[in-house]
């Protein structure tokens, strides 16, 4: 007998429950378990797969395109970001309950809730491993530098359905710290050069590295909400001054 809960999967007002020898794919495409819109391009073909591991649940992005992003019960969105070239895919772990997965497409945002199975008698002692946390490799931070990441990647750490998973442009940063944008350019420049060199895969820039940065930055959790409120107080302080 496992010792898994079920996962309850929810969409569109239906739910399907799964058993731990079960998985659901869902994309756009028609052999998907789930389709979410066959018409909506912005939606990757196979988009993700719901799993069990040896130790829980798992949600895996299958996109080579776009990533999924991960709600948790406090509204907290975490990208899960699209596996570099030739890479395996990214994958979380359903660690808490319930989780949303929001898939963003041209014409709509799709939300599937994920629930472990109250009624399950191993939901209460359930306690899954991650066997997919990354380990931070970025140096300590210096403020100059936060600040303009956290401005950077504000949309993504308000709580959903605030959430809004766009990096903002070097302008846009510029304008809200009072920072001459080739300032900003070079703080995030060298942030995503120490990241390259320490070995962090994904982030070799082609035109712009922004939104794989923030996502980097969030799935390991460097930045977290709590850095809004930081933002704003050294703000205020700096006003003050």
């Amino acid at each position: 007998m496992s010792s898994l809960p079920d996962l309850i999967v929810e969409y569109d007002g239906e739910q399907r429950v799964l058993i731990a020898t079960d998985a659901l794919t869902f994309g756009r495409d028609a052999s998907c378990d789930l389709v979410l819109d066959g018409a909506d391009l912005g939606v990757s073909r196979i988009a993700g797969r719901l799993s069990a591991t040896g130790s829980g649940w798992a949600v895996t992005n299958l996109s080579r395109k776009r990533p999924l992003h991960i709600v948790d019960p406090a509204g907290f969105g975490v990208p899960l970001p699209v596996a570099p070239q030739h890479g395996s895919p990214s994958r979380r772990s359903v660690d808490a309950s319930p989780l949303t997965v929001l898939v963003v497409g041209e014409a709509w945002t799709y939300a599937l809730i994920l629930r472990l199975d109250p009624g399950d008698p191993t939901g209460d002692i359930f306690s899954p491993i991650d066997e997919n946390r990354t380990r931070t490799q970025l140096p300590q931070l210096t403020d100059r530098r936060r600040e303009v990441l956290v401005a950077m990647t504000a949309g993504y750490l308000r709580p959903y359905p605030y959430y809004d998973p766009r990096p903002r442009t070097y302008q846009e940063i510029a304008d809200e710290l009072k920072l001459a944008k080739s300032t900003v350019v070079k703080r995030i420049e060298q942030v995503r050069l120490d990241l390259v060199e320490a070995g962090v895969l994904g982030l070799e820039k082609e035109l712009d590295a922004r939104r794989a940065l923030c996502e980097w930055l969030l799935a390991t959790r460097v930045l977290t909400p709590a850095d809004l409120e930081w933002l704003k107080v050294r703000r205020a302080a700096q006003d003050r001054s």
